[in-house]
């Protein structure tokens, strides 16, 4: 089976999974990118990732363009994301299995979701199109709220699967080991400083913790709009002593500063529609504590298990979850062993790339959709 991936350009988040269909599928995949590499990642340190060999780059040439539609219209099977439905019109009316990768795009307040939905509307081709584009179209959601909004809007009902992003795995020959070695109280907050990503509630929570005579350390990773305010609350709490603000570091060694971080704070809102930190946390064997609306955790966290999820906000939730970290180091460690096995089992790029063969393979006879796992990728995504 031919496999196409159509989406902007080939990114971090998305070349692991095609690395992995690769390995399936041989020269039978290709990546088609529609856009250059993005420039704000390019400044950052990232190389272009569109130079690789399995990657069709539609917009060199018209030419490109004509060879990339024609791969798109005859694979057996494609994955679009981030690109408009009618780059599968053609195909969608042949009955060709088709999947849309999405995260979800109600992200709040009320009227910029108005405003979401109508750009949505136009840059698809029309909210009908993709209600009606036949039997074989498929949403892939990469978040846990992806098949509400979906459905909200009418689209994809009964035919929506858990999804998601699959960055680069790491696999550790002793991940006891690397936990064992973690310092007990490291705290790791990492992203970038933006409302929407509270990182105001890792200093909240080191304000709560000094109180209740912890001996911690708070690392806060990242550089953004909140910057000042950010170090200007550090100050005023008195904080200097257990808060650091490192600034922005290469994704190297923000990798490096997982391994050594006992704790991992993950405190965006809704507006987080995956949030590939978590992977990265999680495959470092960091003990995750993160918010509940954030739309990775639901599918990767399971409560107790492998992490642990506070109510959106509540810093109170937040810092008994941590202190109950700090009072049970055990349970800490248990916690990051299973994030890492859950990562590299369950939800490591080469699970996915294999669910998605035989995913499509049976969609291809089916009248409508299957279930075929409970839980995973691939399995029927849960409206919630």
């Amino acid at each position: 089976m031919k496999l196409i991936f159509a989406s902007n350009y080939l990114s971090h988040y998305s070349r692991s999974i095609s690395e992995a269909f690769i390995r399936i599928y041989g020269d039978d995949f290709k990546f088609v990118a529609f856009t250059p590499f993005n420039e704000k990642r390019l400044s950052a340190g990232f190389h272009d990732m569109n130079d690789a060999p399995f990657v069709l780059r539609a917009y060199e040439s018209p030419q490109s363009m004509n060879e990339a539609m024609n791969a798109i219209n005859e694979a057996e099977c494609v994955i679009i994301g981030g690109m408009p439905v009618s780059c599968v019109s053609e195909r969608l009316k042949r009955g060709k299995i088709t999947f849309m990768q999405s995260e979800r795009f109600f992200k709040g307040p009320l009227w910029k979701d108005i405003v979401r939905f109508a750009k949505y509307c136009l840059y698809s081709g029309g909210r009908s199109q993709a209600k009606d584009a036949g039997e074989k179209f498929y949403l892939l959601c990469a978040g846990a709220f992806t098949a509400w909004d979906y459905n909200l809007c009418g689209l994809f009902r009964g035919k929506a699967y858990r999804w998601g992003y699959f960055p680069e795995l790491k696999k550790y020959d002793d991940i006891g080991g690397l936990i064992s070695r973690k310092k007990p109280g490291s705290i790791l907050w990492a992203g970038r400083f933006l409302g929407w990503k509270h990182p105001e509630l890792s200093v909240r929570l080191a304000k709560n913790l000094k109180a209740m005579n912890f001996d911690f350390h708070v690392k806060i990773v990242g550089s953004g709009e909140m910057q000042g305010s950010l170090s200007r609350m550090i100050e005023a709490e008195n904080l200097n002593d257990c808060v650091e603000l490192t600034g922005a570091l290469p994704t190297e060694r923000v990798r490096e500063e997982m391994e050594s971080s006992q704790v991992f704070l993950f405190t965006s809102g809704r507006g987080e529609g995956w949030g590939v930190v978590l992977n990265e946390a999680m495959n470092s064997g960091c003990s995750v504590v993160a918010g509940g609306k954030i739309g990775a955790v639901p599918y990767l966290l399971k409560e107790g298990y492998n992490g642990l999820v506070f109510r959106d906000r509540d810093i109170d939730d937040l810092t008994a979850k941590v202190a109950g970290l700090f009072r049970d180091s055990g349970s800490a460690s248990r916690l990051g062993l299973n994030a890492y096995e859950t990562l590299a089992g369950m939800w490591s790029p080469e699970t996915a790339a294999r669910r998605f063969v035989v995913l499509a393979d049976a969609l291809k006879v089916s009248d409508g959709a299957v279930r075929l796992w409970d839980d995973g990728p691939g399995s029927l995504a849960p409206v919630i």
